[in-house]
């Protein structure tokens, strides 16, 4: 029999799901590496759409805390078109929520939808963009205020220096930080990370519509998949996430600091200073505060050697 699992992680998988000829599918590569760690009995594939394949059921994991009512949505238009012969919702949540997320579906299950969305950008001096994004993309259908402010003062910045810069955007989600900055800095050769495979599809494809190469990774593990991309980069971008008491943050500052050539600038973004602060202090001597949109660009230099 052949199963597909949709939306589980590491912690909810036993052996009677996993039994038989079972794929674990997962949006995000930190998910399918814990499934790889916690459960070596398990067979992951980590991708931006469902496998293809003659499946005999697909069960589907969802829930108000678990996705967004969008990216549910889509992914059981996903599942409906891949016609299993057994389909499981494993709904988490209120049966409420549950009725009210089959009901958007059932009065036409055929209907095939767009879930994909388009909105402008833009900074001062800097190349109006529009941005795709799909459900899954941090802040799908909206610009991120935060990630507006950090985008305004790494550009403004950067394109003072007048020089071509080597820029690394982690966590790019569709790119909005990445390419308003390449858009403003002239010559800028930009890398971008995510580990979500949703944000490095938009990422990829903005890439190509916008006509703004970059090199658009899939990984969780910082610059470790680049190959001698160590200490090459002249200025780093993040809007790290703020839950797990920071602990995702500090992924992201450590990357920062292995990242940066000496002199090379890390630019992060928060809404209040007092989580993040801390935690860029320990990767870098000094943090100077620049105020935006009411969120704070936390601004550091790699000291010379």
């Amino acid at each position: 029999m052949k199963r597909l699992l949709v939306g589980f992680k590491a912690s909810d998988l036993t052996s009677e799901l996993l039994a038989g000829d079972t794929l674990c599918h997962t949006l995000d590569i930190y998910h399918a590496h814990a499934i790889e760690k916690t459960r070596p009995d398990a067979k992951v594939v980590c991708s931006a759409h469902l496998p293809g394949g003659d499946w005999d059921e697909i069960v589907f994991r969802t829930g108000p805390k678990l996705m967004s009512g969008e990216l549910s949505l889509d992914l059981l238009q996903e599942i409906h078109l891949l016609s299993p012969r057994r389909f499981t919702l494993d709904f988490v949540g209120r049966e409420r929520d549950r009725n009210d997320l089959l009901g958007k579906i059932k009065k036409d299950p055929d209907r095939v939808r767009s879930f994909a969305a388009r909105y402008p950008a833009s900074v001062p001096g800097g190349r109006r963009i529009e941005l795709t994004s799909f459900p899954g993309c941090f802040c799908h259908r909206r610009r991120d205020e935060g990630g507006l402010a950090l985008a305004e003062v790494a550009a403004r910045e950067l394109a003072q220096a007048r020089s071509p810069v080597k820029l690394l955007d982690m966590g790019c989600g569709c790119g909005l930080v990445g390419f308003l900055v390449a858009g403003a800095v002239p010559g800028t050769a930009l890398t971008m990370i995510d580990s979500h495979s949703r944000a490095v599809e938009a990422a990829r494809l903005n890439s190509r519509d916008l006509g703004i190469p970059a090199e658009v990774v899939l990984a969780d593990d910082g610059i470790a998949s680049l190959p001698d991309a160590a200490g090459t980069f002249d200025a780093f971008v993040g809007n790290p996430p703020y839950y797990s008491d920071y602990r995702i943050a500090d992924v992201f500052l450590e990357t920062a600091k292995s990242a940066l050539k000496a002199g090379g600038v890390c630019y992060t973004v928060v809404k209040n200073e007092a989580g993040l602060k801390p935690v860029q202090e320990r990767y870098f001597p000094s943090v100077e505060i620049v105020r935006r949109r009411g969120y704070s660009v936390l601004k550091s230099v790699k000291p010379l050697p």
